[in-house]
């Protein structure tokens, strides 16, 4: 099996590399790489390791930048690029909007909307989080979560889950909740190029997630015409059975590569598993065998 979308504590998840690397080497994973969030330091960490004590597989260098596309937040992933120029890229672009900076907007924006939509939430001030570790999104969702009071407020659906939360209401410009991130991401062009200037493939990830595009098939078909791509993710711990085809079938008809991931997060997705995703994923090695 492999798994090529994990996140470490580097971004967004809960393992450190270490940790992430060791739980790898224990399921044999053949090939994996760690694509965390507008960053390559898992990669650059890997460097000063002694890797072959601690994991035998392929290790890909990766990365998930956030970008922004009609108004609307999505990602991008990059594989085997040149680290030292990707993460110069990355340090540079990011040298003004730290995480906590960004977070900290982010935060503020979003407790307030919900304020004014009706939501009870915690005073802000007595809210335990770090905008340099935690994510003001999920911060602020967990909180809503709390209060009974909150169901059916503003919409049925908005507190199912959090990648509705997050990805059809705050990340659609049609919301009250929605926040203007373009200013503080690259666009979908400039991230792909980004990629490519480091001698990187481009992939597109888990694109029948985003919960605000609402027809998902036009949506992959206009990214794949428009766009400088390599590949698709066709395999995801959100995707069903019925979506993972259709991206095999396309990625066969257009002659894309493909890729596949979890999307693991350790603790801080505790219902994704490594490789497995959900219990629904076993990826071959042979999806990869022709670009890895």
């Amino acid at each position: 099996m492999i798994d090529l979308h994990m996140h470490t504590n580097n971004s967004d998840g809960a393992d450190t590399t270490e940790e992430l690397l060791r739980k790898a080497e224990k399921l044999q994973l053949k090939y994996i790489s760690i694509t965390d969030h507008d960053n390559c330091h898992a990669h650059e960490e890997i460097k000063e390791l002694d890797v072959e004590k601690i994991y035998t597989g392929k290790i890909i260098t990766g990365i998930e930048i956030k970008c922004i596309y009609n108004k609307k937040t999505i990602e991008v992933l990059g594989y085997k690029y040149n680290l030292e120029q990707m993460s110069k890229w990355v340090k540079e672009f990011y040298k003004d909007k730290s995480k906590e900076k960004l977070q900290l907007k982010y935060f503020n924006k979003t407790y307030d909307a919900c304020k004014e939509l009706g939501f009870k939430l915690t005073d802000k001030d007595k809210i335990d989080w770090d905008p340099k570790k935690d994510w003001a999104s999920f911060t602020i969702y967990t909180d809503l979560k709390k209060y009974k009071e909150n169901e059916g407020v503003y919409a049925q659906d908005i507190l199912n889950d959090f990648t509705t939360f997050n990805k059809k209401y705050c990340g659609d410009p049609n919301t009250t909740l929605y926040i203007d991130k373009s200013e503080d991401y690259p666009s979908l062009e400039v991230a792909i190029k980004a990629i490519r200037d480091a001698g990187g493939l481009v992939f597109m990830p888990h694109m029948f997630i985003y919960k605000s595009i609402k027809n998902k098939e036009e949506f992959i078909n206009d990214i794949i015409n428009n766009y400088d791509i390599d590949g698709l993710e066709c395999y995801h711990s959100e995707f069903s059975e019925e979506e993972i085809k259709y991206l095999l079938d396309l990625t066969e008809k257009r002659k894309l590569l493909r890729s596949g991931g979890s999307d693991y997060h350790g603790i801080n997705k505790k219902d994704i598993e490594m490789a497995i995703g959900k219990g629904n994923l076993k990826i071959p090695d042979s999806l990869v065998e022709n670009w890895i």
